[in-house]
């Protein structure tokens, strides 16, 4: 029985994976593989409705009630993160910085682009959410176009910025962290990592820029003329979009403390901390803005958590069928995951945004050398290269490509290649890293 009930979940593994790579509604999707693989968990026995047994993960409660509540630390982090993206904007640090990078870069379309690449991701080392994606967007766009970037250009260099600064971003590790909790993402290993990652994504983006940009008119920068009037804050307000990292990574500060005090720095070094009354309408405003950007995400997560914990029911199903035909070498593994690091497109088997957490969860049934220390970063690079940096079913890049109307196959033709590459040189460091 046991052996049919894991062919079933296969099955239906399979069948979600086309149902996500055809664009379907991931939500509903987690959602059904949620009751499916309950109720194929209680069949085979390893699960039943309700269970006060110590440890045991039962429908009731432990899928349905706890796989949310389970999600709240993480939750709270995302939405500090989008309020945090929201106060750069709303203070104007976010549009100083850019219009330094433009009068920095002069009359030189391919270095105000790689400038501007760099401000972004910088940005989204601690900026989190769509909301803080389009923000920021609405001011780059027609900067870059204006200077004559193809649109293909300037939406895949600022897209690989916002997932360059991701490696690095506590509110998108803690969501992948979520999905593999014994993995610690404090630990040296995986900050260095980070690093290293957010410096191999934007070397991938500078090369893309210098060899797309190659024969781009020189046009005259957009600047001076519309920014005319609005006041540019200081130096040391510019600081700001790393000081949460900094905190994080080097004095081991809790991201939301991190967060709070590059706030509250943001608040004194733009002159918004002399009226009280002004004071409470901003940070209403900016955290009523950034907990309603981040909305839907928490529905998806909430569903997907659903879902994990259902299939982690399912684990013992799975793992007699599925070692046999798996890798035996770490090191082929992480080339495999590499190589076909495309299948991150379109929710594919191998992104945990789509149908890749059924894939981990497999993994995570299996076990042995399969531990958290080797899942979370074979599963967080081709998540976050390739899908959280250029896959059009990523909100904020389904809204940039909309934005600048960029031909997809253009698109593809400029990012695609530079992504690839990364993750495969991403998968190998990690590799050497942390097996």
């Amino acid at each position: 029985m046991n052996t049919v009930v894991g062919i079933l979940l296969l099955i239906t593994y399979v069948a979600f994976a086309i149902y996500a790579a055809k664009g379907g509604n991931l939500m509903i999707g987690f959602f059904v593989m949620a009751v499916l693989w309950a109720g194929l968990g209680a069949i085979a026995g390893v699960t039943v409705w309700s269970s006060t047994t110590e440890g045991v993960i039962d429908i009731n409660n432990g899928i349905f009630e706890q796989g949310p509540e389970l999600w709240g630390s993480t939750a709270a982090i995302i939405i500090f993160g989008s309020w945090f993206g929201r106060i750069l904007v709303d203070t104007g640090i976010a549009r100083t910085l850019i219009r330094t990078a433009v009068e920095w870069g002069g009359d030189k379309p391919a270095l105000t682009c790689i400038l501007l690449s760099i401000v972004t991701s910088l940005i989204f080392t601690s900026a989190y959410g769509a909301g803080s994606v389009v923000a920021i967007g609405v001011i780059i766009f027609p900067i870059l176009l204006s200077l004559g970037i193809s649109t293909h250009l300037a939406s895949a260099s600022f897209l690989m910025s916002v997932g360059a600064g991701l490696y690095l971003n506590n509110g998108w590790l803690k969501q992948v962290g979520a999905l593999i909790p014994e993995f610690d993402i404090t630990i040296p290993t995986w900050k260095t990592y980070g690093f290293i990652a957010f410096g191999i994504q934007m070397l991938a983006v500078v090369l893309m820029i210098l060899i797309s940009s190659r024969g781009t008119a020189k046009k005259h920068p957009w600047a001076a003329k519309s920014d005319q009037g609005e006041k540019k804050v200081g130096a040391l307000a510019l600081l700001t979009p790393v000081i949460p990292v900094c905190l994080s990574v080097f004095l081991n500060f809790k991201p939301i403390t991190a967060i709070l005090v590059a706030v509250l720095w943001a608040l004194i070094f733009t002159g918004n901390l002399k009226n009280m009354k002004d004071i409470g309408d901003m940070v209403q405003k900016t955290f009523h803005d950034g907990v309603t950007d981040v909305a839907l995400v928490f529905a998806f997560l909430f569903f997907l958590q659903m879902f994990l914990r259902s299939a982690k029911v399912c684990a013992p199903l799975l793992a007699p069928i599925m070692q046999p035909v798996l890798p035996s070498h770490l090191l082929i593994l992480f080339v495999i995951f590499g190589v076909f690091s495309v299948m991150a497109l379109f929710r594919g088997p191998l992104t945990v945004w789509g149908a890749g957490a059924a894939t981990l969860a497999m993994f995570q049934a299996i076990g042995g050398v399969f531990t958290p220390m080797i899942l979370f970063p074979l599963f967080m690079v081709p998540a976050t290269t390739i899908n959280g940096s250029i896959c059009p079913t990523q909100s904020w890049c389904l809204w940039a490509i909309g934005y600048t109307k960029t031909d997809l196959k253009q698109y593809f033709k400029t990012c695609l290649p530079y992504a690839l590459v990364a993750a495969l040189v991403l998968e190998m460091v990690a590799y050497f890293m942390f097996v």
